[in-house]
């Protein structure tokens, strides 16, 4: 995969999030309620989708299902940081199997949230990593914002 230079939209605006969820009625329900902040929203149900999106609108944060038909959340996160080396990551999942706090940091996971998705709290980390100018780059483990029950008992 090529890297998009920064200053190349490729004639498309940006937008601030990119929410990638297969469950068509979840994903709506977030992209209307933080579109509602002013937040320029885009939606994907799968991984390729959610790279062609990527391409097309350039977001400054993908709010990432870890499960999806096509690919993993993981696998997701490292095909569009290759693309957008600046995007700033949020993982969701209902089940955490196989997901751990040292593979979230490798891939710069900057918030990880806990399924049924708490829509005020995620607001706020969302507007926060899009406000950020250093959203994209790699969260040290102190860093994190775990505001649901994170990996490894975290609780916030």
């Amino acid at each position: 995969m090529t890297t998009l230079p920064p200053e190349d939209h490729g004639g498309q605006s940006q937008c601030h999030l990119l929410i990638v969820e297969d469950d068509m009625a979840q994903c709506g329900e977030m992209a209307s309620f933080l579109g509602r902040s002013g937040l320029t929203v885009q939606m994907a149900y799968t991984g390729a989708s959610a790279l062609h999106q990527a391409v097309k609108y350039r977001p400054r944060v993908a709010l990432l299902d870890f499960h999806l038909p096509d690919m993993t959340g993981v696998d997701l996160a490292r095909e569009l940081r290759a693309l957008l080396p600046g995007i700033a990551f949020i993982m969701m999942s209902g089940q955490v199997e196989g997901l751990t706090d040292k593979t979230l940091q490798e891939i710069g996971i900057a918030v990880f949230v806990n399924k049924p998705v708490p829509l005020g709290p995620l607001r706020q980390a969302v507007l926060k990593l899009v406000l950020s100018p250093a959203a994209g780059r790699a969260a040290k483990p102190d860093e994190k914002s775990w505001f649901s029950t994170g990996l490894g008992g975290r609780r916030t």
